[in-house]
Order: structure tokens, then C-alpha cells, then sequence
């Protein structure tokens, strides 16, 4: 036996057995964990579960030793990935997500990490990504476990789903501020920035997807009425920073939002700007166009092949372009 305590160098265990601040088993597997807790009768354990194609059926045989609800387990094996908070008896079923972001192409993963818990057991199913993330978790947050039991290992999983997806939403953040920042050189968003804008998006709206489900868990974790009093406290604490993240997601889809309009206004000013360029030097070349037509008719005109009639009509192009330009010039046409 060893005392609980902080995960150190090496794999994590996948499930732990423990009464007070000692350890009695680690990595116990289905029937071995129902043995090792009904043996220790004041013992906890936590079991983190990576999906696999048995799970079925080792979860129904460990749901009939530790007695937990059919229901509970049938929604635990679920794949929809829609955060949920249930109780069935004296079971709690929680499901939420864990959320990574690979920043250099913003694509947005949810792992859901479901929940089963008891007075006494906490069972975690998770993909293999997360369930190694959650073990580590749950294992270094032994002396905390020691007193709290399996509540406070509840309280450490949504904690860190919490903790990802507002990790998601400060990347966001940070990743249109600077998107914004190449509107103050007042120039449209390029194409490349165009696409990473609407990449933005699309990982905002799956973050927001899971912010404001995840939102809806806690609250009903915070009114749960079989709670101590600084366990309810800190679940509201985990409730205040989740809204926190709801309404950040909202700030920065306004944000995104802003950033394509006033690029779209850039672009739109931009065209104007050049159109009424064009149409100044449009208007510049089409008076000298009109006045060597005008000359060139083959009617009889003033001045009709002299060298005077040359230089007057080259004289009057000449000035009405400089004529036009200057003025075109004033307004800001050219």
C-alpha cells in the first residue's frame, strides 16, 4: 500500500481503489474492482474506461456486482455525445466533453467523457485520447480524493472539461484579435485571411455546440441537493466560469462577425475608389478623344488642314485633360 498522491514519471493508472489516504489496488479490471471494494467495505474507486468493442458487455456484469442502474450504464455506452445530467436512484449519470484544438488548421475535436457515479465508485468512459487525459487527472489529484471521495473526483473531470473548452474559447480569442489587426492597415481581408476567418467560425461553432450544454450540466449539478456545502460552492464556482465561456463565445462570434463586415465594407469602399478612378481617367482621355474626332469629320470645319487648325485643336486637348485632371485631382478622383 502507498499514500495517495501526485502522478509522477511514467503511464497513468486506469483505476484506483482507496480508503482515506492510502492506495489499496491500481489497475483493476470489471469483477477485480467489485471484489477489491466489497473486501474494503469503507473504500472508493475510480475506473477510467476506454472505449472498446466488449465494453457492453463488461460493463453489464460490473453494473450487476456493484448494482448499478441499467438505465445509468445503457447511457453510458451511448455515442451521441450530448451532455447530459441524469440520477437513477443513487446513480448519477454525467456526460460533457473534452475539447482540443489543433491551432494551425483550427480544427476543433470533442471527446465526450461519460460519467457513472455512486457514493462509492466514479466509472469514466472515454475515447483513448481523453481516457489517458482523465487518468492522469484523476490519479494526480490523489490527496484531494483522500478527504473528498468520489465527489471531488466528479468535480475534477468536469473541472477539466470546463478547463479545455475555455483554453478553446481564449484561442479564439486571441486568433480574431489578430485577425482584426489586419483591418487597422484599412485594406480588405486576402483570400488566405478569408479562409482562415471562416475556419474560425466553423471551430466556434463547435465549441459553442459544447459550451452551452456543458452550462446546462453544471447548473443542474449546482441545485443537486445531496451536496456539502463547500463542495456546492465550488461547484458554483465551475458554473460561474462555464457561463464565463458562454458569453466569451458569444463575444467573439460578434467579433468574427464585425471583422467580416467591416472587411466586406474595406473591399466595397476599395471598389468604389477604383472605380471612380477609372472613371476619371475615363473622362480625362475621352475629351481629347472627342475633339480630334470632332476635327478629323470630313466636313468642311475652321481651320481644316492648316497648321494653325493643328495647333488650336492640340491646344484644347492638351488644356481640357490638365483642366480635367487638376479637377479630378481636387476631389479625390485619380
Amino acid at each position: 500500500m502507498s499514500d495517495v498522491g501526485e502522478v509522477g514519471v511514467g503511464p497513468a493508472p486506469l483505476s484506483r481503489v482507496w480508503s482515506g489516504s492510502r492506495v489499496i489496488a491500481e489497475n483493476l479490471d470489471g469483477d477485480d474492482l467489485g471484489d477489491v471494494l466489497e473486501l474494503h467495505s469503507g473504500s472508493s474507486a475510480w475506473w477510467v474506461v476506454p472505449r472498446e468493442a466488449d465494453l457492453d458487455v463488461r460493463l453489464q456484469s460490473l453494473a450487476r456486482e456493484l448494482d448499478l442502474d441499467t438505465g445509468a450504464i445503457h447511457d453510458l455506452l451511448a455515442t451521441d455525445r450530448r451532455a447530459k445530467f441524469e440520477t437513477f436512484g443513487g446513480t448519477q449519470l454525467l456526460i460533457t466533453n473534452l475539447i482540443t484544438v489543433d491551432r494551425a488548421t483550427a480544427a476543433v475535436e470533442a471527446q465526450p467523457i461519460s460519467m457513472v457515479v455512486t457514493d462509492r465508485v466514479l466509472i469514466c468512459l472515454a475515447v483513448p485520447e481523453a481516457a489517458t487525459r482523465t487518468a492522469r487527472v484523476l490519479a494526480g489529484h490523489g490527496q484531494q480524493l483522500a478527504t473528498g471521495g468520489v465527489g471531488e473526483a466528479l468535480q475534477a473531470l468536469v473541472k477539466l472539461a470546463v478547463q479545455s473548452q475555455a483554453e478553446a474559447i481564449e484561442w479564439l480569442e486571441t486568433a480574431s484579435d489578430d485577425l482584426a489587426s489586419a483591418l487597422f492597415d484599412e485594406r480588405p481581408l486576402d483570400k488566405n485571411e478569408q479562409l482562415w476567418a471562416f475556419k474560425l467560425r466553423r471551430a466556434l461553432t463547435q465549441v459553442r455546440r459544447v459550451a452551452q450544454p456543458t452550462l446546462d450540466v453544471l447548473t443542474d449539478l449546482t441545485q443537486t441537493g445531496d451536496q456539502d456545502r463547500e463542495l456546492t460552492r465550488r461547484w458554483t464556482l465551475l458554473t460561474e466560469r462555464q457561463e464565463r465561456v458562454v458569453h466569451a463565445s458569444d463575444a467573439v462570434r460578434d467579433a468574427l462577425a464585425s471583422v467580416f463586415d467591416t472587411s466586406l465594407a474595406l473591399s466595397n469602399q476599395r471598389m468604389n475608389a477604383d472605380m471612380r478612378r477609372l472613371t476619371g481617367w475615363g473622362a480625362i482621355i475621352a475629351v481629347p478623344t472627342l475633339v480630334s474626332g470632332f476635327a478629323g469629320m470630313n466636313v468642311g470645319i475652321p481651320l481644316d488642314g492648316t497648321q494653325a487648325g493643328l495647333w488650336l485643336y492640340l491646344v484644347i486637348m492638351v488644356v481640357t485633360a490638365v483642366v480635367l485632371f487638376i479637377l479630378f485631382r481636387r476631389y479625390d478622383w485619380i
